[in-house]
């Protein structure tokens, strides 16, 4: 057991080099080592060996110690066929977000995620991306649609890019580019920076705080109530529509205060006042697909 821990230790020290050095090389995350070590991929199978994987940390002006580079290596020759697959290497070098990181990658989602659809489109863009200003609009060469598009689709994975990009891609966006940004206060003087964030105040973080907290309440009362078997979000459709009295499928702050009294979650009108606005779109009412979409259950 210690022996496995004193490796995993090494192993992390090793990855945390490597994220060191692509930070010192200004290289934007892990996208660029990926498309290098394709390349090595002479044949295609996703894996490289010990030589092709010596040449393309080299590429990537990324430079171990030998013992290291073959405990590196060992590591992740999971099969111990000589070769590693470059995609778990990657996925190993790379962090989860950190709390302070996640919050501002949430910021900034919902900065542009005007009408709280989770998903973002060249709609979402208009108050925060000027493609009026690009110099391929500017030259007659490109709409702004276009740009608008083509700056979205640099926030999607895989080949498949239709310019709508969802919580879960952006995430996975700046999970990648913080592996070149060791630094969390640095990461999050970078967000703020590009995405004009202010610094959360005090408040802010007691809405946050607070917002979490109901959540969480609404979370389990839905659960309560949930027969074995049965989806959550189907009970939370359920005592929805109970209170959308007009069938408009979408409440008011009214009918929103009923239904949590319903739950047994009264809340003050201060309180009540922020958690409405936390799901609210811009008419000032909740939608079914607001509602459900941000509550985030685990069906």
């Amino acid at each position: 057991m210690a022996a496995t821990s004193l490796n995993q230790e090494r192993l992390q020290e090793i990855c945390g080099s490597l994220r060191e050095q692509l930070f010192r090389n200004g290289t934007t995350g892990l996208s660029g080592v990926a498309r290098i070590f394709r390349q090595a991929d002479f044949n295609g199978n996703k894996k490289l060996d010990r030589e092709e994987f010596d040449e393309a940390l080299s590429f990537c002006g990324l430079f171990l110690k030998s013992q290291d580079t073959s405990f590196l290596f060992k590591n992740f020759d999971r099969d111990g066929d000589g070769n590693i697959n470059y995609n778990e290497l990657l996925l190993g070098i790379q962090l989860p977000l950190s709390a302070p990181r996640l919050a501002m990658v949430e910021r900034a989602f919902k900065k542009m995620d005007r009408d709280g659809s989770r998903v973002l489109d060249v709609k979402d863009l208009e108050s925060v991306y000027d493609a009026s200003k690009h110099p391929d609009v500017l030259e007659g060469k490109k709409t702004e649609a276009q740009v608008s598009v083509e700056f979205l689709k640099g926030f999607e994975g895989g080949k498949q890019r239709d310019g709508r990009v969802t919580f879960d891609e952006f995430k996975s966006y700046y999970q990648d580019l913080g592996a070149s940004i060791p630094s969390d206060e640095y990461f999050v003087a970078m967000m703020q920076s590009v995405w004009k964030i202010r610094a959360a105040s005090a408040a802010a973080c007691e809405h946050d705080s607070m917002i979490k907290t109901y959540t969480g309440l609404l979370k389990q009362k839905v659960a309560q109530k949930t027969k074995t078997g049965q989806r959550l979000s189907l009970t939370l459709k359920g005592i929805f529509d109970f209170f959308d009295a007009d069938e408009s499928k979408a409440i008011t702050k009214g009918e929103f205060s009923q239904a949590l009294v319903r739950l047994g979650i009264p809340l003050n009108d201060k309180d009540l006042g922020i958690f409405f606005t936390y799901f609210a779109g811009s008419d000032g009412r909740i939608s079914t697909a607001e509602f459900i979409g941000k509550m985030e259950l685990d069906d």
